[in-house]
């Protein structure tokens, strides 16, 4: 599965989108430390889980900064 690492600033939304349909919104909302704070907008029928990354699995893809 492609993979993409993103620097995000507090208020800055990522978008998930089919086409012109958007999916879901990940906004991040406050950051301390390693620690980050997160909204997540998504259709009730997407399945929401927060789970703990695997040790091999290293995203691949290039840092990207996203400007408003």
């Amino acid at each position: 599965m492609p993979s993409l690492i993103i620097d995000v600033r507090p208020g800055e939304r990522l978008t998930f989108a089919d086409g012109d349909a958007e999916l879901a919104a990940v906004e991040l909302v406050h950051k301390s430390g390693q620690l980050v704070r997160l909204r997540v907008d998504a259709p009730r029928a997407v399945r929401i889980e927060k789970r703990e990354r695997d040790a091999d699995d290293v995203p691949r893809m290039a840092m990207s900064v996203i400007s408003r």
